[in-house]
């Protein structure tokens, strides 16, 4: 219990001691049935709902808004009362205030946006519904509803984790965990090996992409989910595990016994391609990612790249100071990254570009869509602002909002908003993500389809001369097809035109490679 929340409490149990007060009825409350009273719930020293008034106080003091506590107390009842799940329980909006009741039982109040005045109504309902549910609830349960409830009513992000959650959101974040080195998906309702990462057990192994899962420690897992196996396949490091696994294209079954081992997320994906082109592609954000993003480097300059396609696509985010020291190998250093602000003007901080020896001078172009959010936004933006980096694809989801994550006293968690981020520039990237440059979106190839006169062409030009440039994947895939399908390797459209634009790049400079585009962009509608 934190000192403010336990000074609080100590003080108002000395001044009911004082005042000889053992009831208090704030304003609004009336026809309290006669079961509304618990024994000793109520009583002093009572350690009932520290875990909502320490994730109320958490929210009072570092929520990016200021809090409406009669919205917030508003969601914590809801929440109580649908975690009972009893028929014979309702909950109605009068003409003032609200009414919890149960056959004859009921409880009149009404909520305000005073913070103390809204907690002790939020009590009362509290007791009366732990009266009423019989037992079929616990306290702790229920407690644990309204604190939901309350975090649910904030905002997207933020939300209560319990014990299990809080610690998986603690790994995730941290990059390691204790398993086998798998990426598994689901197909046909059967759990397959997507692929393993390197150095870990399950390659050092053989597993192959592909395998299917048949059993874990001699368990057949017919009917099991994804998460359901992650969970099973992950553990304390050192520990055993035992997986018996089909192999489609052998047709023959393998038993695998491993120990578990402190996995290293790969983040990272590289490969140097033809014409001295680098493609980084970045998954997430976890701890992790900037020292995979350095190992890359280093053999990018063995390759001698002199250009880099950064490819951010469905990558949802991550942790903000690892999205500064990746946007910072690409920039000046000292140059303003982003940007965060709080509920109070005071509560602004600024991230600026950390690395004296950077690729500032190397030519850039970045890869977004609808699925780039939060760190990768970060990324996109603070290179697009600097005048050095194009991007390219879709505008992206429009997450830009920082959550913390804070560790309550009794082991859980919870994820809160506390702050907004901003590119160089200013821009809100909540209200209007990250608009590339250059958008490509996907289409259908009509039947019948005609080529794009010359007519065509030229309005293209004058329509791009100054806005951004518009492209179909179909436009990029028939061109690509008919003058370079030797040459790219991928079938990506929107990778392809980002390749072949690199490659006649030679400066980081947006102007020049935006002209360049342009060219190409041209061609392709020719």
């Amino acid at each position: 219990m934190s000192p403010r929340f336990a000074s609080k409490k100590i003080f108002s149990v000395l001044t009911a001691v004082l005042l000889g007060l053992f009831l208090l009825f704030p304003a609004g409350w009336t026809n309290l049935g006669p079961a509304f009273f618990p024994n000793a719930e109520a009583g002093f020293f009572s350690n009932d709902l520290e875990l909502f008034e320490e994730v109320v106080d958490l929210v009072g003091d570092k929520y990016v808004y200021a809090p409406d506590y009669k919205k917030m107390f508003v969601a914590s009842i809801d929440g109580m009362v649908l975690a009972l799940n009893d028929k014979n329980i309702s909950l109605k909006n009068e003409s003032i205030g609200q009414s919890i009741s149960k056959f004859d039982k009921n409880i009149r109040y009404t909520l305000d946006y005073n913070r103390e005045n809204a907690l002790e109504t939020f009590k009362k309902a509290y007791y009366f519904l732990l009266e009423e549910s019989e037992g079929k609830l616990s306290k702790e349960k229920l407690e644990i509803a309204a604190v939901t409830g309350l975090m649910g009513s904030l905002d997207p992000y933020s939300k209560y984790m319990d014990i299990d959650n809080f610690n998986r959101s603690m790994r995730d974040t941290e990059g390691r965990y204790g398993g086998l080195g798998m990426v598994i998906t689901m197909k046909d309702n059967r759990l397959y090996v997507v692929k393993t990462i390197k150095n870990s057990p399950a390659r050092r192994a053989g597993i192959q992409p592909d395998d299917i899962f048949e059993k874990v420690n001699g368990t057949i897992i017919e009917k099991t989910q994804i998460s359901e196996l992650a969970d099973k396949l992950r553990g304390q490091p050192g520990t055993e595990i035992t997986i018996t696994l089909y192999r489609p294209s052998e047709k023959k079954e393998y038993s695998y016994t491993l120990n578990r081992e402190v996995i290293s997320l790969e983040t990272v994906e590289y490969k140097t391609l033809k014409n001295s082109v680098g493609s980084i592609k970045i998954t997430s954000f976890s701890r992790q990612t900037n020292n995979q993003l350095k190992e890359v480097l280093t053999k990018a300059k063995g390759d001698k790249v002199k250009g880099f396609i950064l490819d951010l696509r469905d990558n949802p985010g991550g942790l903000l100071d690892q999205s500064v020291k990746i946007a910072s190998h690409f920039l000046h250093r000292n140059r303003l990254i982003v940007y965060t602000q709080g509920r109070e003007q005071t509560d602004r901080r600024e991230y600026k570009a950390k690395y004296q020896n950077s690729l500032h001078s190397m030519p850039v172009v970045i890869l977004i869509n609808q699925h780039s959010a939060s760190a990768a936004e970060i990324v996109a933006g603070a290179l697009k602002d600097s005048g050095k980096a194009l991007i390219i694809g879709e505008s992206s989801y429009g997450k830009g909002t920082v959550q913390t994550i804070f560790r309550t006293s009794d082991g859980s968690g919870i994820r809160l908003t506390t702050s907004k981020y901003y590119t160089p520039s200013g821009t809100d990237i909540t209200s209007q993500g990250i608009v590339p440059e250059i958008h490509i979106t996907e289409d259908h190839i009509p039947k019948n389809s005609i080529g794009i006169s010359e007519q065509s062409r030229t309005k293209f030009l004058q329509s791009t001369s100054v806005s951004e440039i518009k492209l179909k994947e179909t436009q990029i895939s028939k061109f690509v097809a008919k003058n370079y399908s030797a040459v790219l390797e991928t079938p990506d459209p929107t990778f392809a035109f980002a390749k072949m634009l690199i490659e006649n790049v030679s400066v980081a400079n947006k102007k020049k490679t935006l002209e360049k585009a342009r060219d190409l962009a041209a061609n392709i509608h020719y």
